[in-house]
């Protein structure tokens, strides 16, 4: 049978453990309030330039960026025409050593893109929004040269849904 003791023991932890969650920060979010004013209007993103020595990136991060603005509500995207225009450039792509094996060998490089990106209305050719993103990915050292490639090529990908989801946060946050 619980006495008094045991009764205001849990009562105590149950308290704190109250405490302790609610003073942890957690809240619920918002929903995004669209910062760039894109509901409503037609969204085109552009190719980026490469400004880099590492070929097709481009490419990739203006298709990923394409693909996940199609996820998501807001503007309506259009090939040509829009209301707003996303364009930006490639500034820099590297691969840097990240870490070694016993015998000094390299085990894993980084790979790391740095992008600048614009957002401006087409009519009155304003800056709406514009930063420098920069992410990065690691990935392994192969023996095989194809493999490494292949490897390489999933990290950039990678890197590219990195800076996509970056620019999505950007044009729907209040600023």
């Amino acid at each position: 049978m619980p006495t008094v003791k045991g009764y205001i023991a849990r009562l105590m932890a149950l308290s704190l453990a109250a405490l302790v969650i609610s003073g942890c920060g957690y809240h619920v979010m918002k929903p995004a309030r669209g910062g760039a004013g894109l509901e409503g209007k037609t969204l085109e993103v552009t190719i980026f330039d490469n400004r880099s020595f590492r070929p097709n990136i481009e490419a990739i991060l203006s298709d990923i960026i394409v693909d996940e603005l199609v996820k998501r509500e807001g503007a309506q995207l259009v090939e040509r025409g829009g209301d707003i225009v996303l364009s930006g450039a490639i500034i820099d792509y590297s691969t840097s050593h990240v870490s070694y094996t016993a015998e000094d060998e390299v085990k894993e490089y980084r790979a790391k893109v740095t992008a600048e990106v614009a957002l401006r209305n087409k009519e009155t050719g304003k800056v709406i929004w514009k930063g420098t993103l920069t992410s990065s990915q690691d990935f392994p050292a192969l023996d095989d040269l194809v493999f490494q490639q292949n490897s390489e090529d999933a990290a950039i990908r990678e890197i590219c849904r990195k800076l996509a989801r970056e620019v999505y946060i950007h044009l729907t946050e209040d600023f």
